[in-house]
């Protein structure tokens, strides 16, 4: 099993360390690490020349207007950096983020949909890097489209999958999570849904719970002490003691 699902409730970054550094760059990662997470939450589109790269928008600006990051070759990104506020940095590809960290963090890699140069290349890039790097019971592959879930998981079954949803998702009557495609065991509501009752409901039918973005340290010991497995935040260093608080320990 996945080790994300194992043990005490995880501390991972959103996005790395967004408050110290600019989100998805290696400097945030690096701070992340540094403050005592445990993995990192990250986000992956692809560029126009098919490169996974490591950005939430799926527009950026570039020069003085603001551009579809689809559109622009790795190269063409490369040019200058990513601004925003006080904060500036480059837009780290995929590999560069797991060549850097290898096997010493874990993973939570979310899909974002958007254009691709053909179909269901950004989930054959994504099986392909976690393979090469020996990082598929290092990493969760998280998304809100239950269909890019069940395609990588056709590309490579040994990759857990996740399925975030928000107040927007469809979720059948009396239930309080959408239904998950096929091989899914994971899901990753937003803070306001991770309810005393889903983290019950969950835990009895052996489901894991990734809840986002808890930045509150009470807020994430009350889910640390209800089992949810993993905790993802913009502010690492405030809750890393959660990673010695243990699930099962508190529910006895």
């Amino acid at each position: 099993m996945n080790p994300a699902h194992l043990g005490p409730t995880r501390v991972y970054g959103h996005r790395g360390s967004p408050r110290r550094a600019l989100e998805n760059t290696l400097e945030s990662f690096d701070r992340a690490e540094a403050e005592g997470a445990d993995g990192f939450e990250l986000d992956v589109r692809l560029t126009f020349d098919g490169e996974a790269v490591v950005h939430h928008d799926p527009e950026l600006l570039h020069g003085d207007r603001r551009v579809s990051l689809s559109s622009l070759s790795l190269l063409e990104l490369r040019q200058e950096p990513v601004r925003r506020g006080e904060f500036s940095g480059d837009v780290p590809t995929l590999r560069e983020v797991f060549f850097r960290y290898g096997g010493q963090v874990s993973y939570l890699v979310e899909l974002k949909s958007g254009p691709s140069p053909r179909p269901s290349l950004l989930e054959f890039r994504v099986a392909a890097l976690l393979k090469q790097f020996h990082l598929t019971g290092k990493a969760l592959v998280l998304s809100f489209s239950a269909e890019i879930l069940r395609r990588i998981r056709e590309i490579e079954p040994q990759i857990e999958t996740c399925l975030i949803f928000d107040g927007t998702a469809y979720r059948p009557e009396g239930r309080l999570w959408p239904d998950l495609p096929k091989g899914c065991q994971s899901i990753a509501p937003q803070l306001a849904l991770a309810s005393e009752r889903l983290l019950a409901e969950a835990r009895s039918a052996e489901i894991p719970v990734h809840v986002w973005t808890v930045n509150d340290p009470v807020e994430a010991a009350r889910l640390a002490s209800m089992g949810a497995t993993s905790i993802i935040t913009d502010v690492p260093a405030e809750l890393f003691p959660l990673s010695a608080m243990s699930p099962a320990g508190a529910a006895e």
